[in-house]
């Protein structure tokens, strides 16, 4: 009987580990960047999303495990530590709620010019939702002249790594 609940117990920690997410779990999933030199980061990733030069996908995970992934248009705040958008009620905004951690893929390309190659440019982004009501409502007051409402997603930018 003891071997049976200590194994059932073994067990009861395997499942809450495979659960856990971070942030550092989640840039591990790719181990070679190819585009370092062409990727965004700093203020040139948050002027290229303010001007909207940038395609921006997001990635979450059903309950199921299942990918979910949809297009949003986000602004950055004025501090450059939270990404902001609306979304209607869907399964990404439950997602998001539900799990906390996001990655976003803005993507842009520069055009080629003479011999040179098209080339990609952007940034992934991890990040992780707002849940705190006091702190979503000091961000909306924050970021109103950027047309934050009571309705708006922000989710906090844990790390910026290269596109890909």
């Amino acid at each position: 009987m003891k071997k049976i609940l200590m194994a059932l117990f073994a067990l009861a920690l395997l499942t809450v580990g495979i659960g856990a997410q971070s942030a550092d779990s989640i840039s591990k999933a790719s181990t070679t960047n190819y585009y370092t030199k062409t990727s965004l980061s700093g203020e040139d990733l948050w002027k290229a999303m303010d001007a909207y030069q940038l395609s921006v996908s997001i990635a979450t995970v059903n309950a199921d495990g299942s990918p979910n992934a949809a297009v949003v248009i986000p602004g950055v705040t004025k501090d450059r530590e939270y990404l902001f958008f609306g979304l209607a009620v869907n399964q990404t905004g439950i997602n998001m709620k539900e799990r906390k951690l996001i990655v976003l893929t803005a993507t842009g390309y520069t055009a080629p010019k003479g011999g040179q190659k098209m080339s990609y440019s952007g940034a992934r982004i991890i990040a992780e939702y707002v849940s705190d009501p006091a702190l979503q409502k000091k961000l909306v007051e924050q970021n109103k002249d950027r047309k934050a409402t009571e309705n708006t997603y922000f989710l906090k930018i844990v790390k910026v790594l290269p596109i890909g």
